[in-house]
């Protein structure tokens, strides 16, 4: 049963408390990291004692707040499901490599799925206490602040997000193509480390766009930040400009005055 755009409200507030709740956690391991227990799930594939306890909070708390809502967690935190109805998706730690080097930039991420649509989305970094969030026919939100992309003209211009193949993770050999027909058309590349957060910043207007297409990323990776990024206004479609992001094929997210351009480039790659 779809939500109205009340009850939706309702359950974009918790999810924003269940990432506050999950963000403080990862902020007090951030602070301890020395202390910390990591597991290796595959190459260069980590889960630490923070994301575990941070999907078990989120976890408890919208099983509490929401019940009748399915919650699934990317570390396998889940609540009985709630068959067609609405459920909740989790990155507990999106950003782990960076958080178990230490470097500031990593988030918590939360999507609601109604079907196979997105219909709400929050992004929340822990350290720089910023909250994206957006709910469908709603707009897309930093704090209280409406966002609406880059409003750029010049793709010349442009600051283009990705995420890198890794070790194990990917097509390194296309992900190289692509940022060899990328490079000479904008004015920098940044990958920052965390996905989420970098989807979110292509809606508040930091990036002019972001691509993954040789880097592997998953549904949890992608959920929120493409509702998000398209109630800012922007485009986020797979990498060949038609198809659904979400099956974690390929993405690109730019507004819509280069979203055109990127996938042209992309498809010359």
């Amino acid at each position: 049963m779809p939500s109205t755009p009340r009850t939706r409200r309702a359950i974009v507030d918790a999810m924003k408390e269940a990432a506050r709740i999950g963000g403080a956690s990862l902020a007090g391991h951030f602070a301890q990291l020395s202390a910390l227990s990591i597991l290796e799930k595959g190459p260069s594939d980590f889960v630490s004692a923070a994301d575990i306890e941070s999907e078990r909070l989120i976890v408890a708390f919208l099983n509490e707040a929401l019940p009748g809502i399915a919650v699934l967690g990317e570390e396998g935190g889940a609540s009985p499901d709630a068959g067609d109805g609405p459920r909740i998706v989790i990155d507990p730690l999106d950003g782990t490599n960076n958080f178990l080097h230490g470097i500031p930039q990593f988030s918590v991420s939360l999507a609601l799925m109604e079907g196979e649509e997105v219909t709400a989305g929050v992004t929340y970094n822990p350290l720089s206490g910023e909250l994206f969030w957006a709910a469908a026919g709603e707009g897309a939100y930093l704090g209280d602040r409406r966002l609406s992309g880059s409003s750029r003209a010049s793709l010349a211009h442009a600051v283009v997000g990705t995420c890198f193949p890794y070790n194990g993770k990917g097509d390194t050999e296309k992900a190289a193509r692509e940022m060899a027909a990328i490079m000479p058309r904008v004015s920098g590349i940044r990958s920052p480390g965390s996905a989420a957060l970098e989807i979110a910043y292509v809606a508040e207007g930091r990036f002019d766009g972001f691509w993954a297409s040789g880097a592997k990323l998953d549904l949890w990776d992608l959920a929120a930040g493409v509702v998000i990024a398209r109630e800012a206004g922007c485009l986020a479609t797979e990498i060949d400009g038609a198809g659904d992001p979400l099956d974690c094929r390929s993405l690109v997210v730019a507004p819509r005055q280069f979203h055109g351009l990127f996938v042209d480039i992309f498809r010359s790659a």
